[in-house]
């Protein structure tokens, strides 16, 4: 982890689209003078489940995962999260601290803003805060349906839904590269890491995708659709 001494242009920053935009100019230019960035560079944890919530952060570059730990080693990863977007979670306003953990899946920068003034933020700015409620229930309506997928799905319904995220969601590709290995795709999909090679590979021998090693296309997005709604 390294902290940025150079201020970074928020500006430059919001004019890339993303929460921050509903800010006022006054607002935007104090966010500006309080802000810091840190560095993390892959696998490095960019808060932990259970620690006190001083900061929001907001992901300038890179990407992490958000994901929940059960103590005994192992993890659900609830999302993945890109540039521009606001990590706080229930913590905020209710008992600072982190419900979950986020980890950078690659080299990632990300601006920490005072959670005090940024609580002034919302309260001083409705549309601001009405935006990022709204952001917020879409996170939650996505972690409701990413409930119903391990509760109910057979595994290879959870790991095509968790394949169809990624094309559609994270990379906007039908090809991509991911940094996630095969233990954060089981992650994502409720499974052992065995389970989900061999699914992978049942996939790919059906045709429905190609994959080598962090390399994977999308070949027929309907049969893996159908494998969701019949699985």
């Amino acid at each position: 982890m390294k902290t940025e001494n150079q201020k970074t242009d928020f500006n430059e920053f919001v004019m890339n689209g993303n929460m921050l935009k509903f800010l006022t100019p006054e607002q935007l230019n104090h966010v500006n003078d309080i802000q810091y960035s840190v560095s993390f560079n892959k696998g490095e944890n960019i808060f932990k489940q259970g620690a006190p919530m001083p900061h929001i952060i907001i992901i300038e570059k890179g990407m992490a995962k958000v994901y929940l730990e059960d103590g005994n080693n192992r993890s659900i990863i609830l999302k993945l999260i890109k540039p521009g977007e606001i990590i706080g979670g229930p913590g905020f306003y209710t008992d600072y601290k982190h419900h979950f953990s986020v980890t950078a899946l690659q080299d990632t920068s990300a601006f920490y803003i005072d959670v005090i003034e940024f609580k002034k933020l919302v309260l001083d700015n409705p549309e601001f805060g009405l935006k990022l409620i709204g952001n917020l229930n879409i996170a939650h309506i996505g972690l409701f349906n990413k409930l119903k997928t391990i509760t109910h799905k057979q595994m290879n319904g959870r790991l095509a839904s968790t394949l169809l995220y990624l094309c559609n969601n994270i990379y906007d590709s039908d090809s991509f590269v991911t940094n996630l290995t095969r233990q954060d795709l089981a992650d994502m999909s409720s499974m052992t890491k065995e389970s989900a090679i061999r699914i992978l590979k049942d996939f790919k021998t059906s045709g429905i995708i190609d994959c080598t090693n962090n390399h994977f296309k999308i070949n027929d997005k309907k049969a893996l659709l159908n494998i969701i709604e019949n699985g």
